[in-house]
């Protein structure tokens, strides 16, 4: 359960970083309904929100 946490963060991130989608798509991308669950799991796991991890690490 864990790998499967870490690799679906791990393509999250590399979405926000790319600006590829919003946040609610990025969510459905990698399998969550919710933006708002996704958002509570991303923090909890990155220790940043989405949203504030997408604007400090774009490339």
């Amino acid at each position: 359960m864990e790998y499967l946490l870490a690799w679906r963060m791990a393509l999250a991130k590399n979405l926000l970083r790319r600006n590829a989608c919003g946040i609610a798509e990025v969510a459905e991308r990698i399998g969550y309904r919710s933006a708002n669950t996704f958002s509570v799991a991303f923090t909890r796991h990155v220790g940043l929100p989405p949203r504030r991890y997408a604007t400090s690490h774009r490339s």
